[in-house]
C-alpha cells in the first residue's frame, strides 16, 4: 500500500512538471486606427459630392507602418504623401482627374508594425464638371435673312419666299382662334 501511495505522489508531481508555461509575454498586434477622413461620404440618404481633383487626408495611428500603406480605387492606385510625428501619421492625397463624375470607393490598406493590418474604405461621389467650369465654344452671330420679295405678315414679320404660304396659313389660324 505504501508503494502505491508513493507512486501516486510521484505521478502527481510529474504532471506539474509537464505543465510548462513560457514566461515571455506574447506581443499582441494592435490594428491601426483611422480617423478624420476629410471628404464627404456618399450614402443613399445623403448624396454629398466632392469637387473634382480635391485634396483629402486622414490620420492613422502611430503604430502603423507608413512605408507599406496602399491607397487605391477599384481601377487605380492613388498617389499620396505621409507626414509623420511621434503619435500619428497623416496621409494626404488628391482625387485623380479620371474619377470626375463617378461614384468610387477609396480603399486604404494600412499595416501595423507587428504585421496585422486594417482595411477601410469610403464611398465618394466626385462631382462632374459644371457648366460654369466647362470651356465654352465661341458663339457665332447669325443674322436673319431678309427677303424683299416675300410678303409681309400682319405682325410685320418677313417670311422667306419658299415657305410663305404655310406660315401665313398658321398665322391666320391663330388669329381666327383668338378673335371671337
Amino acid at each position: 500500500m505504501f508503494k502505491l501511495l508513493a507512486l501516486l505522489a510521484v505521478a502527481l508531481c510529474s504532471v506539474e512538471a509537464f505543465a510548462y508555461q513560457d514566461d515571455k509575454e506574447k506581443e499582441i498586434c494592435r490594428n491601426p486606427k483611422v480617423q478624420e477622413f476629410t471628404l464627404p461620404e456618399y450614402s443613399g440618404t445623403e448624396k454629398k459630392e466632392a469637387p473634382a481633383e480635391t485634396d483629402f487626408s486622414f490620420v492613422i495611428s502611430g503604430w502603423s507602418d507608413p512605408k507599406k500603406i496602399k491607397l487605391f480605387t477599384k481601377d487605380q492606385a492613388i498617389p499620396f504623401t505621409v507626414q509623420s510625428n511621434e503619435t500619428f501619421h497623416k496621409v494626404k492625397a488628391k482625387l485623380p482627374p479620371e474619377l470626375t463624375g463617378k461614384v468610387v470607393r477609396i480603399n486604404a490598406r494600412i499595416p501595423a508594425v507587428l504585421g496585422c493590418y486594417t482595411t477601410i474604405g469610403w464611398l465618394v461621389k466626385v462631382a462632374g464638371t459644371s457648366a460654369v467650369d466647362a470651356p465654352k465654344e465661341p458663339e457665332t452671330a447669325v443674322s436673319a435673312p431678309t427677303n424683299p420679295v416675300a410678303p409681309a405678315a400682319p405682325n410685320g414679320i418677313v417670311q422667306p419666299a419658299d415657305s410663305a404660304t404655310p406660315v401665313l396659313q398658321n398665322q391666320q389660324n391663330i388669329q381666327n382662334a383668338v378673335s371671337p
